[in-house]
């Protein structure tokens, strides 16, 4: 038997049980118990998630566990809190499990989830809605706590630029020096740069040249000596280790800084099992003058210019804001977000860069590093940039001469073949198995529509029957792909190879016609981002990009191929 291990800490203090109190006790444990009983545990098959809610379900080593459930025949972990505590998700999770044929085990109390009749699932949404109750209150707890410090203007978590966190300790009953609260105290060396970069801002410079001034770029010395008397100050605690323009922005829009501590701003709430963050329309602003960085009128100042600037801003973008999240639409350039700086390891990005004279004048995109682009030379000396339907027509090319060949479409006939006549060779037990699976769901989900249409049904019935339609939907295809011969005949094989030329055909078609299909096939076939590298051709000294990349045509082929590359005629003008 294959055993997967599940471990998961909360970051509140909901977890009574000792044995949670520690991801690598639980994992321990739970490998003690796999082996007590005689089950196999891989390296792969643990599953760790550290610092993690169990109220949120994208956790990313339950996603991962739960998408590989036909590998192993039994998960073990400590309680079903370390699953989840909010109840519908819990249960959603759980009939997936189940319906993959994996057993759940709890090595703290040595017995085994049972989720098949109404009483089981009735027991375990009773310790669902336990372990669910007991988060929301220990989350009003915390929330109590730190609005009793917020109302005094204390520090409730985190640190923020210009200030040092002061802790404040007191004495118990018993004598003993105890923690009170953390304060905030003005750090006068960072204070200077807040107020510079308000000035800078003030007198008409954006968030990326604030950003390279700060990065010490040459070409803005000059800035740097009025604002910020020629220092390159190290960035913030968090982040790449340079500044960074949407860092400038955030600093710029801080109530903190003239004396007003937020509190309550934005709510965290789990819906769906997914947490979010929520913008509250009122919420806690105490007044610490003693905090003040920023003057009243520099702070008004720069408050019209945010105004002025945004409205502009959304007059000339459609009503799209400035770091809006990606809304799903689709980008026009083919290898944005899927290049990076072989120096930096910084996004490739799309630059417009002004070509021609005159009337004429345009500007025409380029591929061109993002941080040397928005943080200046001092973070990314790699300041090339190619025109981006040059660099596109060579790494489709690239892949086109590694995939698109006589021989990789033989490769996958011939896989093709192989995979449905080996499946149905497995076929008379596993369609039996299928068969009787398929009549035991089917008499279910007529049980529970007869139950719906009898009256009012709790929610939990809905999710039940959609759980159960998508596990008859993929049984029935699993019975499909058993219906081919165990051999097949001269015309089914040339009407397979046809099939499959046509569909690359349509692959080729596809990357050089359609941007938006194009970037999705190119995100299944690249394993990893593509390195652009500056480089000079040796032939006509022409300076250029230099890519690398590794394809994992699995799809294709079920193999990783080599490294696709660029001609090799060059010399490097940087070291990565």
């Amino acid at each position: 038997m294959k055993a997967a291990i599940y471990a998961r800490k909360s970051n509140d203090d909901s977890d009574r049980n000792e044995d949670n109190k520690s991801v690598t006790r639980q994992v321990e444990s739970a490998k003690a118990y796999a082996e007590a009983k005689g089950w196999t545990v891989d390296a792969e098959h643990v599953f760790v998630d550290d610092n993690q809610s169990g109220a949120v379900f994208n956790r990313p080593a339950l996603v991962r566990m739960l998408s590989g459930l036909r590998e192993f025949n039994v998960i073990v972990m400590s309680e079903l809190s370390r699953l989840g505590r909010e109840q519908s998700a819990t249960a959603s999770a759980l009939a997936d499990i189940v319906s993959k044929d994996v057993k759940v085990f709890f090595y703290l109390t040595d017995e085994e989830l049972k989720y098949e009749t109404a009483v089981d699932k009735f027991l375990v949404q009773a310790v669902a809605f336990a372990a669910e109750l007991e988060r929301e209150k220990a989350s009003q707890r915390s929330r109590d706590a730190l609005l009793r410090k917020a109302e005094r203007g204390y520090n409730t978590g985190g640190r923020v630029y210009g200030y040092d966190n002061v802790p404040t300790f007191g004495t118990n009953a018993e004598g003993h020096k105890v923690k009170q609260h953390t304060d905030y105290r003005i750090n006068e060396g960072e204070a200077e740069i807040v107020r510079g970069i308000f000035c800078m801002y003030a007198d008409g410079n954006g968030h990326t040249s604030i950003a390279k001034t700060l990065n010490g770029d040459p070409r803005f010395e000059q800035e740097s000596q009025r604002y910020f008397d020629g220092q390159t100050p190290p960035s913030p605690w968090k982040g790449t280790g340079s500044w960074a323009p949407s860092t400038i922005r955030e600093m710029l829009y801080r109530e903190r800084y003239r004396g007003i501590v937020p509190f309550g701003e934005y709510r965290k709430v789990v819906r769906n099992g997914i947490k979010r963050r929520i913008k509250q329309d009122s919420y806690l602003m105490v007044n610490r003058k003693d905090l003040e960085i920023i003057p009243p009128d520099l702070w008004r100042r720069v408050a019209t210019r945010l105004k002025t600037v945004r409205k502009i801003y959304l007059r000339d973008t459609g009503g799209v804001l400035c770091g809006k999240p990606d809304s799903g639409r689709a980008s026009k350039y083919l290898l944005a977000s899927l290049a990076r700086c072989a120096c930096c390891q910084g996004s490739i990005v799309v630059s417009g860069e002004p070509f021609g004279s005159g009337s004429s004048r345009r500007r025409v995109p380029h591929y061109i590093c993002s941080y040397h682009h928005k943080r200046g030379e001092t973070v990314c000396a790699n300041h090339h940039k190619e025109r981006i339907e040059r660099m596109d027509a060579a790494v489709l090319a690239e892949i086109e001469r590694m995939i698109l060949t006589p021989d990789n479409v033989d490769d996958v006939i011939e896989q093709a073949m192989r995979h449905l006549i080996d499946r149905r060779k497995q076929g008379p037990d596993k369609v039996r198995k299928l068969k009787t699976e398929h009549k035991r769901i089917s008499r279910e989900l007529n049980n529970l529509v007869t139950l719906v249409t009898s009256g009012s049904v709790p929610k939990t019935i809905t999710r039940e029957i959609k759980s159960r339609e998508q596990r008859l939907e993929a049984i029935e295809q699993e019975l499909a792909a058993f219906s081919v011969p165990t051999e097949l005949s001269e015309f089914d094989e040339r009407r397979l190879r046809k099939a499959c030329q046509e569909q690359m055909g349509r692959f080729k078609d596809l990357i050089y016609s359609n941007v938006p299909l194009a970037r999705q096939a190119l995100r299944k076939l690249l394993a990893g981002p593509i390195y652009f590298a500056p480089v000079v051709r040796l032939e006509d000294r022409r300076r250029t990009f230099h890519f690398e990349g590794n394809v994992d045509a699995g799809p294709l082929l079920d193999r990783t191929l080599t490294t696709l590359a660029s001609p090799r005629g060059f010399e490097p003008l940087l070291q990565p």
